[in-house]
């Protein structure tokens, strides 16, 4: 029963992601449908740094810049913070982070529902999305444009350095769509892999505080 409930589990988050990697285009759904919860985690910073356990002063965060170099040529400086990330560019805002690729077919099921909820106009709100199955700037402005895509779009070859960051402190293993939210707090809210649908973004938007 265990195996069986365990195997079940498995396969509903592989059709609801892709790999980073992956090179050839599927018809499988993108959604599951009948899934309305996301999957909320916490990103590990205990592991950073080595504490000791009898010091009992506080120890304050050590701060590490880190810079995304949008496909627009701008900069978006970001801060290590307790819990999560901070960004300088986007004070408080909630910032939705997304690794995402251009032949994943959940990823291209959920930009429009990105572009949706951004076409809200929420005036707390940011969503940053870092392509990372090899397109370079040109194609990744096209493929912007082609989309109708309406928020923050980054190089991933551009940005290795932040994705291995990032990979590092939430355990990402590569699959695809990955989203994290951050609060205005730069506190991570939730950790996803799969598409998520227009419902589930703005129930996430919503649960920001």
């Amino acid at each position: 029963m265990i195996i069986k409930i365990l195997t079940t589990l498995l396969l509903l988050i592989l059709m609801n992601s892709c790999s980073k990697s992956q090179k050839s285009e599927n018809n499988q759904t993108a959604e599951d449908k009948n899934s309305t919860s996301v999957k909320s985690e916490k990103i590990d910073s205990k592991k950073r740094d080595s504490v000791d356990k009898n010091n009992s002063k506080e120890i304050a965060i050590k701060k590490s810049i880190l810079t995304i170099k949008t496909v627009n040529g701008k900069e978006i400086h970001i801060d290590e913070a307790e819990g999560g990330l901070t960004f300088q560019e986007y004070k408080d805002k909630n910032v939705f982070v997304i690794f995402f690729g251009y032949r994943c077919p959940p990823c291209l099921q959920e930009i429009p529902h990105l572009i949706s909820l951004m076409n809200k106009k929420y005036s707390d709100l940011e969503v940053i999305a870092i392509e990372v199955q090899g397109l370079n700037r040109e194609q990744l402005k096209g493929f912007v444009e082609d989309k109708g895509i309406n928020y923050t779009v980054a190089l991933g070859r551009e940005n290795n350095s932040v994705i291995n960051y990032i990979a590092s402190r939430a355990r990402w293993q590569g699959s695809i769509p990955f989203f994290i939210s951050f609060n205005k707090k730069g506190e991570v809210k939730f950790v996803h892999i799969g598409a998520l649908s227009e419902k589930n973004l703005e129930a996430i938007y919503r649960s920001k505080d």
